[in-house]
């Protein structure tokens, strides 16, 4: 039988645990895409420098690798939020348009909400 606090820390949601970190090779990076259209001669798109890569276990066992980019604010690592306007990851010999693609992601998520 298992007391009231027991209970709580087994319903409570684990925060997800790196396995595993290795270096990123130089001139990776995460990409976002603006949510607002931007102005004339902005590129709708912003990135961030990934300095290595981890493996990460989530609360329901679930493997995935992800990013880990510097917090300049707090001198920590931090996971890469790969949703909502995450267009993705791209290194110099793999760059995608990301203006095209932050595009087409601000005119679907338009077309949703109408």
């Amino acid at each position: 039988m298992m007391n009231q606090s027991e209970e709580i820390i087994l319903n409570e949601e684990k925060e997800p645990q790196i396995l595993q970190i290795i270096p990123a090779q130089p001139g990776w990076e995460a990409v976002w895409g603006d949510i607002e259209e931007p102005e004339k001669g902005e590129p709708g798109y912003f990135s961030e420098a990934v300095v290595c890569w981890a493996l990460v276990e989530g609360s329901d066992g679930h493997r995935f690798v992800t990013a880990l980019m510097p917090d300049l604010e707090s001198s920590e690592l931090k996971m890469t939020p790969e949703q909502g306007n995450f267009l993705g990851y791209g290194n110099p010999s793999y760059t995608p348009n990301w203006m095209k693609l932050a595009s087409k992601r601000r005119t679907e998520k338009k077309s949703r909400k109408a």
